[in-house]
């Protein structure tokens, strides 16, 4: 069956107990686990059952803690365990985004420890990172951006939602020292997959970053904060395209354009995104407007010039903190890559200068 987990999560006594509401028998029988996905700061599994009794449900998704110890370590530093449990738990009816259905979900805050039992979308094609999107993916996703952000743009229901991180000059100071002092590391393992012009802008932005983090726009919403193509489900729906959110650990409060920025940055080849950002901003933009969200298409624009820069930061971050893999470096270096040129061609160190 593969690496699985020995989480209890991943037991047919507790799946039983927390899916007995919907399943319609008392105990459910373990047919196959399969690890799937390609996240690195927990482990997902298809879980399916046993339909000899005719079970009402016949397969899940079980995501639990990494067994990797770095891991386990970053996810404690960042709270991602606390975050993506406390929004299916609590913040995820608030919202419109498109996400699966959660069935269950568990956290212990002493072990930082969880269980999330999800509906498993059978039908959906994860994104790929390194391959990129169609503009038609892209323009799906950017649906599910003004989703995620029209509900609570500039609500003052934010600061009573205790446990969201939300963007201050005080708390980036936390991430601006976490930047320093991973950067060098990150430069010497990514020498050879990234260009030495991008490394010398992570240099400069590693100098300037109490400058870009109070160069932000104040007004905040509901973010994912890591909105990349690894985190969205592509179902069909006729002759359109559905898109389901998932990995819900980063979610916080900041400027909406940090998600676009960062989706459109990482999301196409140099020259794909060179075609489409504009056309994309503005989409992103007018919908917002049709959800009565007063904003203008400069004003996003400069934030879309100034949060792409988000993308960089998590790939040095994010490549240096979790266990590393090859396709996890492979995936880290086409972000800086991608982010980083982004940065050049948009002029984005004008900015926070």
């Amino acid at each position: 069956m593969g690496d699985i987990s020995s989480h209890k999560g991943i037991s047919s006594e507790y799946l039983s107990k927390a899916l007995a509401p919907i399943s319609g028998v008392a105990k459910l029988r373990i047919n196959s686990i399969l690890p799937i996905g390609t996240g690195q700061m927990a482990e997902s599994y298809r879980v399916e059952f046993s339909q000899e009794s005719g079970e009402k449900i016949a397969s899940v998704v079980v995501k639990v803690p990494s067994q990797n110890e770095n891991s386990r370590s970053a996810s404690r530093t960042t709270r991602c365990y606390e975050l993506e449990t406390s929004f299916y738990s609590t913040l995820r009816n608030d919202l419109k985004v498109d996400t699966p259905k959660c069935f269950h979900v568990w956290y212990d805050a002493p072990s930082d420890d969880f269980v999330l039992v999800l509906e498993d979308i059978k039908d959906a094609n994860q994104g790929d990172q390194i391959t990129g999107a169609t503009v038609e993916q892209a323009d799906a996703a950017i649906t599910q951006l003004v989703n995620l952000h029209a509900p609570m743009w500039g609500s003052e229901k934010l600061e009573q939602i205790v446990w969201l991180p939300k963007h201050s000059v005080n708390v980036a100071t936390g991430t601006g020292q976490l930047l320093r002092s991973v950067f060098s590391g990150f430069a010497e393992r990514f020498s050879d997959k990234v260009s030495s012009e991008i490394i010398s802008l992570g240099q400069r932005l590693v100098s300037k970053i109490d400058r870009y983090y109070a160069a932000f726009p104040n007004v905040l919403t509901v973010a994912h904060r890591d909105f990349r193509l690894d985190n969205l489900l592509f179902t069909p729906q006729g002759d359109k395209i559905g898109v389901k959110v998932v990995d819900w650990q980063t979610v916080g409060a900041m400027p909406g354009a940090s998600d676009l920025g960062y989706f459109i940055g990482a999301s196409f080849t140099v020259d794909g995104r060179r075609d489409y950002e504009q056309m994309l901003v503005q989409s992103y933009c007018e919908r917002l407007k049709a959800q009565k969200i007063a904003v203008s298409n400069n004003e996003i624009w400069a934030q879309y010039r100034l949060l792409g820069t988000s993308g960089y930061i998590m790939a040095i971050v994010a490549s240096m903190l979790v266990k590393q893999t090859d396709r996890g470096d492979a995936m880290f270096a086409v972000m800086a890559n991608r982010h980083g040129q982004q940065m050049l061609d948009l002029e984005t160190e004008k900015l926070f200068a």
